[in-house]
């Protein structure tokens, strides 16, 4: 099992220590817990203009900062809260994941950011950013250990990863699942970048501004501005004029 797993999974561990590490962090108290219960499970699962209503009122109360008029769907999951921060008019379609994984893990949505539904984004001990603008399709995700920054007006189309790691390679006697991640320093995508339906994007990948990524493409180096990168693994076909 994975280190974090194994911690997690521990028995010896109450389940509401587990639970609130996992829910608002291990740094927060239980005030922190209680309110966040109140908000997201009054709140979560609410149809309608009223659940719209409610959470546009009362989830800014439990984020680092949050913008003007954020527009929430139901059955939400959102993890350490207080980690993430929202811009103005940022849409977060229902079923939607946040997932923040370590006190020194964050996530920021900026202004106008629109997360599709079933979609997950997860930092785990890393950074995500997604810059102004960005569209994330349907049942996609955007992961990390490290870092992940999209710039402004990334559309990404549904079912894509961006992000996934690799175990490093080591003794053959120990699990593969219990060797640290490989980390090689996240990925970047440029402003106005265009990943078609089911793209993934390895770590350590930078995709300049303007990029388009062919649909099905798995992207493990590098892609140019205004480049054109298609395949498995992908490889680029030309460079548009910008």
């Amino acid at each position: 099992m994975t280190p974090q797993q194994a911690e997690l999974s521990d028995v010896k561990r109450s389940g509401l220590a587990t639970y609130r590490e996992l829910t608002v962090g291990p740094a927060k108290g239980l005030g922190a817990l209680v309110i966040n219960e109140m908000i997201q499970g009054l709140c979560g699962w609410l149809p309608g203009l009223l659940g719209f209503a409610a959470r546009a009122a009362l989830y800014p109360l439990i984020f680092k900062r949050c913008g003007r008029r954020p527009a929430i769907g139901k059955g939400g999951i959102i993890r350490i809260p207080g980690s993430i921060s929202l811009g103005s008019g940022v849409l977060i379609d229902d079923y939607v994941t946040l997932d923040v994984r370590g006190d020194d893990a964050s996530i920021e949505l900026s202004d106008r950011v629109s997360v599709g539904r079933f979609s997950t984004v997860a930092a785990k001990h890393g950074e995500i950013k997604l810059s102004a603008g960005c569209n994330i399709g349907s049942y996609c995700r955007v992961a990390t250990n490290s870092k992940v920054v999209l710039g402004e007006s990334v559309l990404v189309g549904a079912y894509c990863y961006i992000g996934p790691g690799n175990h490093t390679e080591g003794d053959e006697s120990e699990p593969m699942i219990t060797r640290p991640m490989d980390i090689r320093g996240g990925v970047e995508i440029g402003d106005h970048a265009w990943l078609g339906a089911r793209v993934t994007v390895l770590d350590g990948v930078k995709i300049g501004k303007h990029a388009i990524i062919g649909a099905h493409s798995l992207v493990t180096t590098d892609v140019p501005d205004w480049g054109v990168a298609v395949g498995t693994p992908a490889r680029v076909v030309r460079v548009r004029e910008g």
